[in-house]
């Protein structure tokens, strides 16, 4: 008899994500115990209802932690708890709403600086699932707040999506939300990467600052509820004027230290 999908707790929270609290839960309670044989990825797409991606996405959060180990020819294990014991890799991996983003376009006026057909080179091509050279959209704009630019947005949309966008919708600043009122498409999350970048003379003049200035990048890949990207956007903010706040929690609360 066929497994009963899981549904998830909430559409807000990206399902990789959730999927590897599930499969967190069951390991730290001892549902599976090192050395028990992990269910493949088409075991684990048949029993959740989600994607191959979202598997694999689940599954190198839990490898990264040291949870699982992948043996060649004998599938994904569950590793000894001797292993468990996080590495850092560089990156922090936090959850955020991908509907205060949507108010945020919302709420902030843009100026479009241009938009142009163009080939896809190999990162966007990776990123948005196509093949390199095939022609996507790039759009540059300016984000203000208050008259002030606070941000230099450069979004890469599938060719399809762009052309089918006018230059008023593209100019009130809520792309997303006009992908989803206009095109239909239903935003479920986005992946993003935050770093530090500085203003080199072109984006230094435009956001109002000296060249050499430290300003915030945030890389962004949007996804619908079928893990199809439709956006991909690289943002440089001004950090005098934009900034994340983070509520940080402590993961196995109920385990004492030894």
């Amino acid at each position: 008899m066929a497994k009963q999908k899981i549904s998830f707790a909430s559409s807000r929270i990206p399902l990789y994500y959730q999927l590897e609290n599930v499969l967190r839960e069951k390991i730290t309670s001892g549902t599976f115990e090192a050395g028990d044989k992990l269910p493949t990825e088409s075991e684990l797409i048949v029993e959740y209802g989600v994607s191959r991606i979202t598997v694999r996405q689940a599954l190198h959060a839990l490898a990264e932690d040291g949870l699982i180990e992948r043996k060649q020819g004998r599938g994904t294990l569950i590793a000894a708890r001797k292993s468990r014991k996080k590495r850092f890799t560089g990156t922090i991996h936090l959850t955020g709403s991908l509907d205060e983003l949507i108010e945020m376009g919302m709420d902030t006026p843009v100026k479009v600086l241009e938009m142009n057909r163009v080939e896809a080179d190999a990162h966007e091509a990776e990123l948005l699932e196509i093949k390199t050279g095939t022609p996507i959209y790039r759009l540059k704009r300016l984000r203000l707040n208050e008259g002030k630019p606070f941000g230099l947005i450069i979004n890469y949309l599938p060719e399809d999506i762009g052309a089918a966008l006018t230059m008023a919708e593209l100019s009130s600043g809520a792309l997303l939300h006009t992908m989803e009122t206009k095109l239909g498409l239903n935003l479920d999350n986005a992946i993003q990467q935050i770093h530090a970048e500085l203003a080199d003379p072109y984006v230094a003049k435009l956001l109002d600052v000296r060249v050499g200035t430290a300003l915030l990048g945030i890389e962004r890949t949007v996804y619908t509820n079928e893990n199809k990207p439709v956006e991909y956007v690289h943002t440089l903010y001004r950090s005098d004027l934009y900034g994340y706040s983070v509520k940080l929690v402590r993961e196995n609360k109920g385990e004492k230290k030894k």
